[in-house]
């Protein structure tokens, strides 16, 4: 078990009756991640808070409680009622604009309701501003739908169903190649279905074709993961320049471990996995590794502009877009993290995070 802020984390083992305690300081209230193994959730913590958090491991949000922080028991229930909420389904496709409004605005006015409840005004308009800025991305995303016919909205709907039912992404890293195209196979024979459900002949052609393009695209991703090395296979050299335009190779720094973060200044994640990645640096900043950060931005400005702002360490490598890593190393999504031995082979193509509890071990036992 463990509770995170953004650069700060406490953990405790259960003991064998089921039970943990963690004991931390606070200047003033913060939000906070409550996480066991893969499962996370939000917390919110004041100081002098006395909290007795009672959980099912197995259902984990299902089944959290909290005594002693009314914010905490919202944030919980918060989850639960975004999660019986169909934002991006069948409401969102088939709904008119002011049908599909009055949809969302029933989810601000449950949590409304509940934050009546609670006494801290700062917390709750925190609360109340999020939720705003999160259902008024899909109120006014969903506004913007093209005025087309309702098979064809039929036709988005079930297609975004589609997609999460054969889960392309996973099957890459599950299925061999065989099992893989017969999946893909099956994808196809489904959107073809639901085509014929559709009478505009334009729309047709234009979907057909992207069918088929995104058929080509799984299955060179698929080939591309395929051919990843493989721990202790010989690393597959990239090269690219610094902010002076002094080009560095990952094969020069053979000689010490290299611990790679590919990542750009618009990416969300990869933003929140920076002050974990900085404090690794710091604690590791004697011992035998190098750390290597490789940006896919388009945008220069904006990367030296980062550089600068966040202080960021280590070597920094500007790879103008997706490019020679991404393709070599099956980089689909960032960031990516990596792990090369001193010898200049791979420890893993797909390293454990900066702000995960695997990463340390993991450079601990190679160095």
């Amino acid at each position: 078990m463990a509770l995170k802020t953004d650069d700060t984390a406490y953990s405790s083992t259960i003991n064998s009756e089921g039970t943990f305690e963690i004991r931390f300081t606070l200047d003033s209230a913060t939000y906070l991640n409550f996480a066991h193994g893969q499962e996370v959730t939000a917390m919110y913590v004041k100081p002098g808070d006395r909290i007795s958090l009672s959980i099912d491991p197995k259902q984990f949000d299902e089944t959290i409680t909290y005594e002693g922080s009314p914010e905490s028991s919202f944030l919980a229930e918060k989850y639960l009622i975004r999660e019986g909420f169909d934002f991006y389904g069948e409401n969102y496709y088939m709904k008119s604009a002011e049908d599909y409004k009055s949809y969302v605005d029933d989810y601000l006015m449950q949590l409304s309701e509940l934050l009546d409840n609670i006494d801290d005004s700062v917390f709750v308009s925190n609360e109340k501003a999020d939720a705003e800025r999160f259902t008024q991305m899909y109120v006014t995303r969903q506004a913007k739908l093209p005025d087309v016919e309702k098979p064809i909205r039929m036709y988005w709907w079930k297609s975004f169903e589609l997609n999460n039912k054969y889960n392309v992404y996973a099957a890459i890293d599950t299925l061999n190649l065989e099992e893989f195209q017969a999946l893909l196979n099956a994808y196809d024979e489904e959107c073809y279905a639901l085509l014929e459900n559709v009478t505009d002949e334009d729309f047709i052609i234009k979907e057909t074709a992207q069918i088929q393009k995104r058929h080509q695209r799984y299955e060179d991703m698929k080939v591309a993961t395929d051919k990843l090395p493989v721990n202790g296979d010989p690393a597959i050299d990239f090269t690219y320049p610094d902010k002076n335009g002094n080009e560095h190779s990952l094969s020069s720094l053979q000689g010490s471990l290299v611990y790679v973060d590919v990542w750009a200044t618009w990416c969300g994640p990869c933003m929140a996995e920076l002050p974990d990645l900085q404090k690794l640096e710091a604690e590791y900043h004697d011992k035998n590794i190098t750390f290597l950060s490789v940006s896919v931005d388009t945008d220069k400005a904006a990367w030296l502009k980062m550089l600068e702002e966040k202080e960021m360490g280590g070597i920094q490598l500007w790879a103008d877009g997706w490019s020679e890593i991404t393709k070599e190393y099956a980089i689909f999504g960032i960031p990516r993290f990596m792990l090369f031995a001193a010898d200049g082979t791979v420890i893993s193509a797909n390293a454990p995070r900066p702000s995960s509890a695997e990463i340390r071990p993991l450079l601990d036992e190679n160095l």
